[in-house]
């Protein structure tokens, strides 16, 4: 088993769910930061549901495999969506999983409320929402149909937890998954689930850049974010200049931090893939002895031996 060379997300999209008509505004980015603070709540139930031991719970937008991507270890490492509007811990250590849900929905109020929405305190609920916001959005996940997708309890959960103050996730598993692609090349999905592949080398200009939103002249199109930050622009271009690894991994990570405080992007897992050999069939001594994410047993087929 090796790590898979990309990662799973969801996506959200910042000029379809944003207060007015400004998607880089606080309100704007803490309507998102609400939505997401719930979602990454289910991140461990859902992968270890769907992966169990072949896959975990990753906090960066960036494929685990990379050099660029931060460790635990690293100075300044922390866990996305865990600090509440007063930029305080949402959770504990001691906290239970339920208690953590909990915290969660109550932190997501903040949120909401820092928005501009209106909450009433009697029931709990969540009854206005500012200009351009909603109490109603659509996650779209291809699961076929069938719910087959790693993130799908962690939407079904979410609505719950949504449900509890007044907000209608609507869930959309759609039998074609062309349905999601569509949206994306239109630019009019609000919350979507997808993967993304990953190179050896981490530049984000192709997925972050805002020359590369959706619709524009000589995009890539690869900015389903719709994110248009001149600092993370500007940080890209830096980075992308430079062969100074140690320099570039930390400009990678001060961009990571502007993607989750935009709260476009949760990530939610690194998965591992697992290539399996009969050692009836093959002589093992003859495969590639250490196979990586980067250096697969393809690399030297022809040095396999059939018994």
């Amino acid at each position: 088993t090796v790590d898979n060379l990309g990662y799973g997300y969801i996506g959200l999209n910042a000029d379809t769910v944003r207060v007015g008509s400004d998607s880089s505004s606080d309100a704007s980015k803490n309507l998102r930061k609400g939505i997401a603070t719930i979602l990454a709540a289910y991140r461990d139930l859902t992968v270890d549901s769907y992966y169990g031991e072949r896959a975990s719970v990753i906090n960066y937008p960036i494929s685990n495999t990379s050099w660029a991507a931060p460790q635990p270890t690293d100075a300044g490492y922390k866990v996305d969506f865990s600090n509440g509007v007063d930029g305080k811990d949402i959770f504990t250590s001691a906290m239970s999983a339920e208690q953590k849900y909990d915290a969660a929905i109550k932190a997501a109020v903040e949120y909401f409320k820092a928005a501009g929405y209106t909450y009433d305190a009697a029931s709990g609920k969540l009854t206005a929402a500012p200009e351009g916001a909603k109490l109603e959005y659509m996650a779209i996940i291809p699961g076929g149909g069938t719910g087959d997708h790693p993130s799908f309890m962690l939407l079904t959960e979410a609505k719950k937890a949504f449900e509890k103050i007044g907000i209608n996730l609507i869930i959309n598993d759609p039998a074609d998954s062309n349905e999601l692609w569509d949206a994306l090349d239109a630019g009019t999905q609000e919350i979507w689930c997808a993967a993304w592949g990953a190179t050896i080398d981490p530049d984000m200009y192709q997925v972050y850049h805002s020359n590369n939103i959706v619709g524009k002249p000589g995009s890539s199109e690869s900015n389903h974010y719709h994110i248009a930050d001149a600092e993370l622009d500007r940080l890209i271009m830096e980075a992308r200049k430079s062969d100074d690894q140690s320099y570039r991994k930390a400009t990678y990570k001060a961009c990571l931090d502007l993607i989750i405080d935009w709260a476009v992007e949760i990530p939610i897992y690194q998965r591992q893939n697992c290539f399996l050999f009969s050692n009836e069939r093959i002589d093992m001594a003859t495969v590639t002895p250490d196979i990586t994410t980067f250096w697969g047993w393809m690399n030297e087929v022809e040095t396999i031996v059939m018994k």
